[in-house]
């Protein structure tokens, strides 16, 4: 079955990576950013030296990201913040072709939220916190990490369009049924 890496990318970057039929991908989160004062050099050969080892064999035959947002709607941010992300997706990308990896997926954080949270309008603070729970309540993340919740989000919408029926076989409604079916063999 395909193996799937997402990326959440930012200073602080957020990754989940496992087959498409997996219930339990790996997933986690690396802050490129070594202290408040670091430089965007410093923090662009931090995220390079991480995406170089992350890209190693063996390889994930495809590589989702989120979709860059335009800086307008990056509000309280500087045009500096935004060239910043600009310049850790460039990194990725870059490493990616080098390494081989041509099947690079992008979409938008909107499309990935409503697939996630199935469709629920939440609100802007509200967000991180509903998508760390389900999360949680999947059995991927151990401790609350919003950004890699939202990377395991990405993953979860990744292998949704790669094969609909683990979508569907995440869902609230069909987990129940699946559990009652695995116990009811037993």
């Amino acid at each position: 079955m395909t193996d799937v890496l997402a990326l959440d990318i930012a200073t602080t970057t957020g990754w989940c990576r496992g087959r498409v039929d997996s219930d339990a991908p790996q997933c986690g989160s690396v802050c490129f950013a070594k202290s408040p004062e670091s430089s965007h050099p410093a923090i662009c050969g931090n995220a390079l030296g991480w995406f170089i080892d992350l890209l190693s064999p063996p390889l994930p035959d495809i590589l989702a990201i989120e979709r860059m947002l335009p800086p307008a709607a990056l509000k309280n941010r500087s045009n500096e913040h935004h060239e910043l992300l600009g310049h850790l997706q460039g990194i990725v990308l870059g490493v990616a072709n080098v390494r081989g990896i041509y099947q690079i997926k992008r979409y938008s954080p909107n499309s990935i939220r409503a697939h996630f949270l199935n469709g629920i309008p939440y609100g802007r603070g509200e967000v991180k916190e509903v998508t760390i729970r389900k999360c949680r309540s999947l059995g991927w993340l151990e401790a609350a990490d919003d950004d890699a919740a939202d990377a395991c989000a990405l993953w979860d919408y990744q292998c949704a369009l790669i094969d609909p029926l683990v979508g569907i076989k995440r869902q609230p409604l069909f987990r129940g049924v699946a559990l009652e079916v695995a116990n009811a063999g037993r």
